[in-house]
């Protein structure tokens, strides 16, 4: 069996059962392993299919983001330790980005320590928080006003950041995957593309749950990040697709 005769029938198999273990398709396909994780790399790399703890499922579509609310209640202790891993990447007396999101929430409740920031963002949660516990430059981006994200949006705020230099941008993502962030709101493309044209160092911050779910608009490409901080649960075929894609992952 050819290659491209394997991968359709290991989709064939995903769409009969939804999740397979390796092991398994080892053992239905009749080849090795590493045959196996070299056509899993390929359709994970197009999009198709992503890497679980065990095993493979297809790649499942967003077609919306869940509130601020509903968000607060996800993977906090996720987000706690890539909040407190980022900021390994600050210093003091410079200029960051913290992109909406609530991992970005938990990242800027560990900036009291550092001395002299300006940090700016379109999240009013990240403002609003900063506000009364530190003492740094504080941007709000402004623009269009998500209520349920509780963030502003669109060309007045992607011309708010391109304003700025940025010495590192820490960018959210309610879905990522090898190709790079996408999201299913066509009005956040532009702010985090702003983002990314306007600071030195580019990082996601975001849990592994949100990899392998893809939405309609590709917002940040893999070539431009610098840096993936997400949790331990991230798959190993991400990690290897990840590190051929020269993008340096952490994982916490």
């Amino acid at each position: 069996m050819i290659p491209a005769q394997r991968r359709q029938m290991i989709l064939k198999i995903l769409e009969d059962q939804g999740v397979i273990s390796i092991s398994e398709l080892v053992e239905r396909l009749d080849v090795s392993h590493m045959t196996v994780r070299r056509d899993l790399q390929n359709l994970e790399k197009e999009g198709l299919v992503v890497t679980v703890t065990g095993g493979v499922q297809l790649t499942r579509r967003l077609t919306t983001e869940p509130s601020h609310q509903i968000k607060e209640t996800l993977c906090a202790e996720e987000k706690a330790r890539i909040g407190k891993e980022a900021c390994k990447y600050i210093s003091d007396n410079s200029c960051i980005y913290l992109d909406a999101g609530t991992t970005s929430l938990a990242l800027a409740q560990n900036l009291d320590a550092f001395h002299n920031l300006t940090i700016a963002s379109n999240d009013f949660e990240v403002i609003n928080y900063l506000l009364p516990h530190t003492r740094h430059t504080l941007i709000h981006a402004g623009g269009v006003v998500q209520k349920e994200n509780r963030s502003s949006v669109g060309h007045l705020a992607a011309n708010t950041l391109l304003s700025l230099s940025f010495d590192v941008a820490f960018l959210s993502a309610p879905s990522f995957d090898i190709r790079g962030v996408t999201t299913p709101d066509q009005n956040k493309v532009v702010v985090k593309q702003a983002a990314v044209k306007s600071s030195q160092k580019r990082i996601l911050i975001s849990d592994s749950s949100k990899y392998g779910h893809v939405a309609t608009y590709l917002a940040v490409k893999t070539e431009d990040l610098d840096l993936i901080i997400t949790d331990t649960g991230l798959s190993e075929v991400a990690l290897e697709n990840f590190q051929k894609a020269s993008v340096n992952v952490v994982t916490v």
